[in-house]
């Protein structure tokens, strides 16, 4: 028998929370960065669970509402996020339990699947003993902008990695208007038509007041849409940002590159370009995504991208009913930045 019980989490709970995620992790997001994620979502608050000792907190698990594109039919589900137990009570099975009670919760309003990308710590517990399908893995992709900005650099070092850089090859948008804002909802609704047309395919719903709210300032990475465009008409669009002041020690110089619309190989080529000149203006030591869709990766190549490491998918359904697609399908599966609760 264990010295502590499991309830869904309520929002007094927030600063237990972050009190054993700086514990767990040794610092801290920012506060309205926390809240604005777990509690202000277009799809409504996060299925979370809290494990607790008497009033002391000592497990939490959530995951995070979205749509998803399954076939021919849109669901709702949850991106495993954070999984956090007290040193302390490691090997109590804080973890398992807290799992399987946030998606008994999950399905309990309507959430049909789970889907996540664990770290190493957490692989084994997720396929395990939670019963989770590793269907595949996707690339993570990286270019350098500033090396000089890693801090494991020495200056001399960094001088000739920001000069490589510079030459390092990004791709052009020359014949293109590069233009610094969102796209107009009229622009937007076509974008997001042509982003997973593949009636069989499976990817994470993109809505405009999804893109609203994922991109919002309450996120503190200031991100920023790039257009651009050829005799008026938009080729491609994307978001990308950084962590901005409000993460203190934690504004890692990370640049995210989470979004990218667009079919066009010259309009995709052209955006890359310029949403690597913004990186760079922002001293951005490195620009980082995560993706396995094809014309991006085609494009990324191209832009001085290299992929640098496979990240794990796994994924698990919570309803019973045959859903209209395979989500086990991992050929199936259409994964951009923004799927990622880390970017």
């Amino acid at each position: 028998m264990h010295d502590w019980t499991v309830r869904e989490v309520i929002q007094d709970d927030l600063d237990g929370i972050r009190g054993l995620f700086n514990i767990v992790w040794g610092y801290n997001r920012p506060w309205s960065f926390d809240h604005w994620r777990y509690f202000n979502g277009p799809y409504g608050s996060c299925p979370a669970v809290v494990a607790l000792n008497g009033s002391t907190l000592v497990g939490f698990y959530t995951g995070l509402p979205t749509k998803i594109r399954v076939g021919r039919e849109i669901i709702t589900g949850i991106q495993s996020m954070d999984t956090l137990t007290h040193p302390s009570y490691q090997r109590q099975g804080v973890f398992v339990t807290l799992a399987e009670a946030c998606y008994k919760a999950a399905l309990g309003r309507g959430f049909e699947m789970i889907y996540g990308f664990p770290n190493p710590n957490s692989y084994p517990g997720f396929v395990n003993r939670l019963n989770f399908d590793h269907s595949g893995n996707i690339g993570d992709w990286v270019r350098p902008i500033r090396p000089s900005g890693y801090l494991g650099l020495p200056p001399v070092l960094g001088k000739a990695a920001d000069f490589a850089a510079l030459v390092w090859p990004k791709g052009t948008s020359m014949g293109f208007e590069v233009r610094i804002e969102k796209p107009a909802p009229a622009e937007i609704k076509v974008l997001l038509a042509s982003w997973c047309e593949d009636l069989d395919a499976c990817c994470i719903e993109r809505t405009p007041e999804w893109l609203h709210w994922r991109y919002s300032p309450e996120a503190g990475h200031d991100y920023e849409w790039v257009m651009v465009l050829r005799a008026g008409k938009v080729f491609a669009a994307g978001v990308w940002g950084m962590r901005n002041s409000t993460w203190h020690q934690n504004a890692d110089g990370r640049a995210h590159l989470v979004e990218l619309f667009g079919t066009d190989p010259a309009g995709l080529e052209a955006l890359l370009a310029a949403i690597i000149d913004r990186a760079w203006l922002r001293h951005a030591w490195v620009i980082e995504t995560i993706t396995n869709v094809r014309s991006v990766t085609a494009a990324l190549r191209r832009a001085g991208f290299v992929r640098h490491r496979m990240a794990p998918f796994i994924i698990r359904a919570l309803a019973t009913r045959v859903l209209a697609g395979n989500i086990h399908d991992h050929a199936s599966w259409r994964i951009m930045g923004g799927d990622i609760d880390t970017l």
